[in-house]
């Protein structure tokens, strides 16, 4: 494998362009005025006149309304990602705040339209839903019936909806902010210096177990003091969802994120449970890990320490290894990729004030997706790199086939691109790769990869269901009380495999999908394990598999996740799919060693 040289360490300067979105902010506020004009005449010759359209007549109002929804996701997503990077820009935060009270306009003058759609006889949706004119939206109509028993009156939907920057948003900022701004002194070798939580969790990968054990230490001893923060964002929130799903008559804490995702409880339910019953898998590896490493017992720090060092990778190199594996699989796709970067749709330089972790942001149906990093020259940034542009190949395909309406897929389907990318880069590394010990790197890393998103990420739902129920039961989540439901649950998942350090019992306290999107984690899982048995299914068929794997990308949201993955011979249903995932780390398993 040819290296190249990278132009600076951990991707100095590489920053992305967001005048591509809109020029300034002062821009971003008139592109959101204009929008709020047209949600204005939108209601004005609508509002009372569902019940009376016509195929065509519906299908000019869904026009009409993703105009509206690509002119305002464009402006929001300018707001967001600039806030990504600098969240202590006072500029951003000001614009966020007007942004907000623009959304809740937007969406208080356009819920009529939904109201109306969900209030018709089904036999008038259904004969509306199956016209022409609207082929392209008809999955999104029936979508939206879903809702039907959850949706409150107009007026009610429309003080909740004004209250929500204060009683949700600003929780979330909170939160957000206290972790982007957690500064600890540590020596990573190179001297004392400042460091971000997410530069000293890179740490952990480091070949010197002193150095893991410090960062880790460190990690926890700056969150220690600020948990009784982080814990009262998490507590005000779970109690402000738990009325919000008593209002709409949910079933559980579950049910609003399943119907999102278009999963059945019990399926999601026997999903967990398939892959709870395998966590024996990863015990093995524990084990196994300690005796290569020459340990009695694998402490935390320890669990993803390199057997032998796999060799760091620039950003200029990383870029070059995800383009030639997609290539490998797809010309198409590889351009699709290279166009992130050509066109500065990529920041991947970490710094303070920036967001930690990494993301992908469609932003619009009708504008180009971009993608947060945080490349620190480690071999798994390659592929969070890759997992990245996944989703942004999801994305750019479904836009150019899809409405702003049928563009996103539910959280669980999304994740299956993006991981699906990630073992195409595996499987391009594992041929092309000399060197032994970075080979080894790799599967032992796509091991323990696969047992944090399956095991780790059903761990954290189940934290999750435990919190909300402590919550519903008149209890305050207290940041004592949510490190005692951690460790419980983590000791389930570890068994008696790793030590886990005291420490550890602020581990749920930087968690972000906690705040942001409850129980988006079991997606993660979710989406594990399929694309596990789509990779499979690509190793059985070759290039016959490219392109039904290509009309995927470009189905979005468009269908059920059940039909998608169907046409690949997926049932959903039958716990055999899950274990046929499980099997497949089972399989990384006996090649590790």
């Amino acid at each position: 494998m040819t290296a190249i040289a990278p132009t600076g360490p951990r991707a100095a300067g590489v920053h992305w362009d967001l005048s591509q979105l809109v020029s300034d902010a002062a821009s971003a506020r008139q592109l959101l005025d204009e929008a709020l004009i047209s949600c204005e005449a939108f209601a004005a010759t609508t509002r009372g006149t569902v019940a009376t359209l016509d195929g065509a007549g519906l299908a000019a109002a869904l026009a009409a309304l993703a105009t509206i929804d690509n002119a305002l996701s464009r402006a929001g997503s300018y707001v967001g990602l600039r806030r990504s990077v600098d969240v202590n820009d006072d500029e951003a935060r000001d614009l966020e705040a007007f942004a907000d009270q623009a959304y809740v306009r937007a969406a208080n003058t356009l819920r009529f339209f939904e109201l109306e759609w969900i209030a018709l006889d089904d036999e008038v949706a259904d004969a509306l839903q199956a016209a022409p004119e609207v082929a392209g939206d008809a999955h999104h109509l029936a979508l939206l019936r879903r809702y039907r028993p959850h949706r409150l009156a107009e007026r009610e939907e429309q003080m909740l909806a004004e209250r929500n920057p204060a009683a949700v948003q600003a929780w979330q900022n909170l939160f957000e902010q206290t972790v982007a701004n957690v500064k600890a002194s540590f020596d990573g070798g190179e001297g004392e210096r400042d460091h971000t939580t997410d530069e000293l969790l890179s740490y952990v990968y480091s070949g010197d177990r002193a150095l893991r054990r410090g960062a880790l230490e460190t990690v926890y001893g700056a969150l220690e003091p600020l948990t009784p923060i982080l814990a009262h964002c998490y507590d005000s929130l779970v109690a402000d969802r738990l009325v919000d799903d008593r209002l709409r008559s949910y079933g559980g804490p579950m049910a609003q994120r399943n119907l999102s995702n278009e999963l059945d409880d019990d399926a999601v339910e026997a999903m967990m449970v398939a892959i709870e019953s395998r966590y024996d898998i990863a015990h093995r590896w524990y084990r196994r890990k300690a005796q290569l490493l020459g340990l009695d017992k694998l402490a935390l720090y320890d669990q993803y320490a390199p057997l032998g060092e796999g060799r760091s990778v620039g950003y200029d190199e990383s870029r070059a290894l995800v383009r030639a594996a997609f290539n490998r699989f797809s010309g198409e796709i590889a351009d699709v990729s290279e166009a992130f970067f050509d066109e500065r749709r990529v920041d991947a330089e970490p710094r303070q004030g920036k967001r930690g972790g990494a993301f992908c942001a469609s932003v619009a149906q009708a504008s180009q997706p971009f993608i947060m990093l945080n490349h620190t020259d480690r071999l798994r940034d390659v592929m969070t790199m890759a997992h990245e542009l996944g989703h942004g190949m999801h994305f750019t395909y479904s836009a150019r086939r899809q409405s702003a309406h049928s563009f996103h897929s539910g959280i669980a389907l999304a994740e299956v691109p993006s991981t699906f990318a990630e073992l195409v880069l595996f499987d391009h590394l594992m041929e092309h790769e000399d060197d032994p010990a970075t080979r080894s790197a790799l599967v032992r890393g796509e091991l323990e990869s696969g047992f944090a998103t399956v095991f780790r990420q059903t761990m954290m739902a189940r934290y999750e269901q435990d919190a909300y129920a402590m919550r519903a039961d008149g209890k305050a989540l207290t940041a004592d009380r949510l490190a005692e439901l951690w460790l419980a649950r983590n000791q389930r998942q570890y068994g008696d495999a790793v030590e886990l350090p005291e420490g550890y019992r602020w581990g749920w306290s930087y968690i972000p999908h906690f705040i942001n999107t409850r129980f988006y984690t079991y997606a993660y899982a979710f989406a594990h394990l399929a694309s596990l048995v789509l990779y499979a299914t690509w190793r059985e068929q070759g290039p016959a598999f490219v392109p039904r794997y290509l009309d995927f990308l470009s189905l979005g949201g468009a269908s059920s996740p059940g039909d998608q993955l169907g046409a690949f011979g997926i049932d959903l249903r039958d716990t055999a799919t899950w274990h046929r995932g499980l099997d497949e780390l089972e399989r990384l398993l006996e090649v590790a060693g």
